[in-house]
């Protein structure tokens, strides 16, 4: 049999004609937008039609891709556009079973604006072109271009009526306070990273607004990362120096499961900001004290509440991650002397690799630290930098040790001598119900603007903060000595001019009350007697007095996607061996803690029981 060959440039049409039939069958390879919500063969959901503008849809947080409302089987779906506080899980991606599940979390007020807003303009845009459906299909979103939504500012005058018309689909599980328009306006102007005023030099909770992506086809649930709880997490072996000691152990560390959405969007408890701090407690059997904080079953661990609202903490308390730039989470207890040491494992971090990639700062903050920003970014805390090994304070870097990254087991050590003196706790604290649970609810510590000059500029003031001499901080990399990371750190009981402030106020307040008591006492004041009923519970001071959180805490501070899981005790991978004082695994900070709660609460117990008995003898 004679076999005949053809030979045909490839430029001819009949091979071009042959390649087209070849790949005519193949499917166009699927190419998404930036933000996931546009493809480029417009086909979405089971039924692979269109999305479009006008109408619900839903994005699944495991493929991304999205699904029509009336597509799903879901009964309590948002009812309004571009609602973006919910966890959906299409059947495609649910390994428990191939069905759906969805659920509605709390409403966040910048999730309540953006969706207010982006309505907002959805109305202006159909009161100009029309209610003509198809140009708001997906396959037409380039014509958002030429509707120029950047263009709608509105202001709370109007966004507040539209949040109370839709208060039930916007706001889920959030209570109506008779404040809420403003907090909405404080949401507002605080949230520069979602909302551009009019005029960014005026700015006020007063100002027009609008979307800083104001492109409607970029509204999605906030993004982030789950990790599948079956699969347990393994922690990479780092590259050591050949003079690594070997750890005692290999910790098995649990499977993180972390919140399914934003923290800012859902919270089961308060969260430490704006001068205020809260700590669970229950009732007392003191009957005067009334109640006392609540024992951690898990002892020391992250603190839920005196963290940033943007940062992930896993239920055992001990892993911390974040989605957003540098976010800080404090340990539940601090130490005021004593040497403690405790470890961080970092499982994710870029370290020297990749500058724009997943980052870490560790180490030891006092309260006033700020929880939105690193470690070592301000005068109130001592950070230990990934990608380079550098220290920081008041965010100037120095050279100092080894970089690190994922796998690396980083042990923090603080020495602070014994107090020459104990001063005497003053505790004003309020028990306040949040989420049928109990909270104290008190007031924090606050920067001073002379600690905040020296990270701005310190050669602009001649302040000169007291310091705790013979204090250190030691740092650990796998277990070889870093070197000392500062030595005479600031004390915790320097207040800057705080102190001054405030008794000033006091000595007004006072004279004030004295006026007040002469001009009732001379018959012009009527009802003097009932003057204190009408005063708020808080005043606008600071504590300027231990109230007995004083002190270092641990502080990890995570970058996009960055993991670390915290090893508190008593077991170690790298002990501090070559250290020459004693010390103590910070896990056993906790039970001395609530050890000095107890005393504290008798103490206010007899010091109140004396008060009204010398009250009732007069």
């Amino acid at each position: 049999m004679q076999i005949h060959t053809t030979s045909f440039p490839l430029h001819s049409p009949t091979v071009l004609l042959l390649l087209l039939f070849t790949f005519s069958g193949m499917d166009e390879k699927v190419v998404w937008n930036e933000t996931h919500t546009i493809n480029s063969q417009h086909k979405y959901c089971y039924c692979e039609r269109d999305r479009n503008l006008l109408e619900v849809s839903i994005q699944c947080r495991s493929c991304k891709n999205w699904f029509h409302s009336t597509c799903t089987s879901i009964s309590n779906l948002p009812d309004l556009l571009f609602t973006t506080n919910y966890c959906f899980t299409c059947r495609n991606c649910n390994h428990e079973g191939a069905f759906e599940q969805f659920e509605r979390t709390t409403a966040g007020w910048k999730d309540i604006c953006s969706a207010a807003i982006a309505n907002l303009i959805l109305e202006e845009i159909i009161a100009r072109i029309g209610p003509h459906k198809h140009l708001f299909d997906s396959k037409n979103a380039e014509l958002m271009t030429e509707w120029h939504p950047e263009e709608y500012h509105f202001n709370k005058k109007q966004i507040i009526p539209f949040v109370d018309k839709h208060w039930q689909s916007l706001c889920t599980e959030r209570a109506r306070t008779t404040t809420w328009w403003a907090t909405l306006g404080s949401c507002l102007y605080s949230s520069k990273d979602t909302f551009m005023s009019r005029d960014e030099r005026q700015r006020s909770a007063a100002s027009d607004f609008r979307l800083t992506d104001a492109n409607l086809w970029h509204v999605r649930p906030p993004i982030t990362k789950r990790l599948d709880p079956t699969t347990p997490i393994t922690t990479p072996s780092p590259t050591r120096c050949s003079s690594s000691p070997t750890p005692l152990f290999q910790p098995v560390l649990p499977a993180l499961v972390f919140p399914q959405s934003s923290s800012s969007s859902i919270a089961d408890h308060p969260s430490n900001r704006f001068g205020f701090k809260y700590t669970p407690c229950e009732a007392s059997v003191l009957s005067l004290v009334g109640y006392q904080q609540s024992e951690s079953r898990d002892g020391c661990v992250l603190s839920v509440a005196d963290k940033s609202p943007y940062v992930y903490v896993t239920q055992d308390g001990l892993t911390v991650t974040t989605e957003k730039g540098f976010r800080m989470c404090r340990a539940n207890v601090g130490v005021k002397e004593g040497g403690w040491y405790w470890e961080a494992i970092v499982q994710n971090a870029a370290g020297p690799s990749q500058p724009d990639g997943p980052h870490v700062r560790l180490g030891w903050a006092r309260r006033e630290a700020c929880l939105n920003a690193p470690v070592g970014y301000d005068a109130y805390g001592y950070g230990y930098r990934d990608k380079t090994g550098d220290k920081l304070f008041c965010s100037r870097p120095e050279p100092f040790g080894e970089s690190f990254q994922t796998g690396d087991v980083i042990g923090l050590f603080i020495s602070l001598p014994p107090h020459s003196q104990h001063s005497t706790v003053t505790r004003r604290r309020i028990p306040i119900a949040y989420k049928d649970h109990l909270w104290f609810e008190e007031k924090d510590y606050r920067p001073s603007k002379e600690m905040e000059a020296l990270k701005d500029d310190p050669s602009k003031t001649d302040y000169v903060p007291k310091r705790i001499p013979d204090s250190y901080i030691t740092v650990y990399k796998n277990g070889v000595n870093q070197g000392v990371m500062f030595n005479d750190l600031f004390d915790y009981e320097d207040f800057g001019s705080w102190p001054d402030i405030v008794m000033a106020r006091r000595q007004q307040t006072k004279k004030k009350k004295r006026k007040h008591s002469e001009s009732s006492s001379n018959g012009g004041g009527g009802g003097g007697g009932n003057s204190s009923s009408g005063q708020q519970r808080w005043t606008e001071d600071p504590p300027i007095e231990d109230d007995g959180t004083l002190g270092y805490y641990p502080a990890i501070s995570v970058f996009k996607g960055a993991v670390v899981t915290c090893n508190f005790g008593p077991h170690f991978q790298y002990p501090p061996v070559d250290q020459d004082v004693s010390w103590k695994p910070f896990s056993e900070r906790y039970n001395e803690y609530m050890a000095e709660e107890c005393m504290w609460d008798l103490l206010d117990e007899v010091s109140r029981s004396f008060k009204a008995n010398t009250s009732n003898k007069k």
